[in-house]
Order: structure tokens, then C-alpha cells, then sequence
């Protein structure tokens, strides 16, 4: 055994991997086929070495935009991202992504612990919610106007916090 210390993976660690497992699918770099059979491979793993093999050819052309804030509210106007991820601990991250045009696509992965993360959107947005709650709230504000404007994903998970998405008034 070498001197090395191995660390063995989280499960935020995965959902992170499985995360890129999912814009590839979205940018047609892989099949949902080849999406199973590499995430049972993620969940599989044990360190950090082992995801390696499946993540190497799947770096992100486009860099996903990193907001955080803590005890404190941070606003952005995102650009130029296909990802943005949001995590609010004791405070408020406001994304305002109202600038988005139609077929433009975003994955938000919005995480909240004691916190909450409120993001602005067209009126004609498709948004997409699969994130999940304990002990705090997800909600959608504002009915879709029209067909074929931007498509906004939200992911993650809220923690005695919440995430509102409203649309805008365009």
C-alpha cells in the first residue's frame, strides 16, 4: 500500500458526477444508454480515482458559474453559462436570468440550508423543476406566456430553506 491517503467519495460527490453525467446527455455527448451505464459506475465508485475513467472526456466546454453566499445576499446576472450553481447557507443568492432568449438552455443546480435562492426568469421560460425539499419549500411563480422561449432546469436540494422562481413581466 503506498503512502498515499485515499479519500473515500461523498454522496454530494456523486450527484456532482452525475450531474456532468446529465449535461452531456443534454449537449449530446452521450445516450441515455451510456448515461445508466456510467452513472452505476459513479454510484459504484469508492474515491475520487475511481470517477475518473468515466468524467475524463466529458469536461464542460462551456464553464459552469459558481455563486455562494454565506450569511450574506449575493445577486448575479449569469451569462454565457449552460450551468450555474447556487448554494445559499443562512442567506440569499438572487439569479436574474431574465436576459435569456427562446432555445437558450440553463441548468440551475440550486442548493439552500437555511437559506433560499430566488430566480428571475422570462415570462414564456420553460422551467423545469426536479430538485428536492426537507423541511423547506420549492415554488414556481407566474403563469408561462407563449411557447418556445428559454428552458431553465432547476436541480438541488433545499434544507430548512427555500427556492422561488418567478417570471418575469416581459
Amino acid at each position: 500500500m503506498s503512502g498515499e491517503l485515499v479519500i473515500r467519495l461523498s454522496d454530494e460527490e456523486r450527484f456532482e458526477a452525475v450531474r456532468v453525467l446529465d449535461a452531456a446527455v443534454a449537449d449530446g455527448r452521450l445516450t441515455w444508454d451510456e448515461h445508466a451505464e456510467w452513472s452505476d459506475l459513479v454510484w459504484a465508485a469508492k474515491t475520487e480515482g475511481d470517477l475518473v475513467p468515466q468524467l475524463a472526456d466529458l469536461a464542460q466546454t462551456a464553464s459552469a458559474q459558481r455563486v455562494v453566499a454565506t450569511i450574506s445576499k449575493v445577486i448575479r446576472t449569469p451569462e454565457a453559462t449552460r450551468e450555474v450553481t447556487a448554494r445559499a447557507t443562512f442567506g440569499a443568492v438572487v439569479l436574474n436570468l431574465e436576459g435569456m432568449r427562446p432555445g437558450e438552455y440553463v441548468r440551475v443546480v440550486a442548493d439552500a440550508f437555511c437559506g433560499k435562492v430566488v430566480v428571475s426568469v422570462p415570462a414564456n421560460a420553460v422551467v423545469i423543476d426536479e430538485g428536492t425539499a426537507v423541511m423547506g419549500k420549492r415554488g414556481i411563480f407566474g403563469a408561462a406566456r407563449g411557447q418556445g422561449g428559454p428552458v431553465v432546469r432547476i436541480a438541488g436540494r433545499v434544507t430548512m430553506g427555500n427556492i422561488k422562481v418567478f417570471r418575469g413581466h416581459a
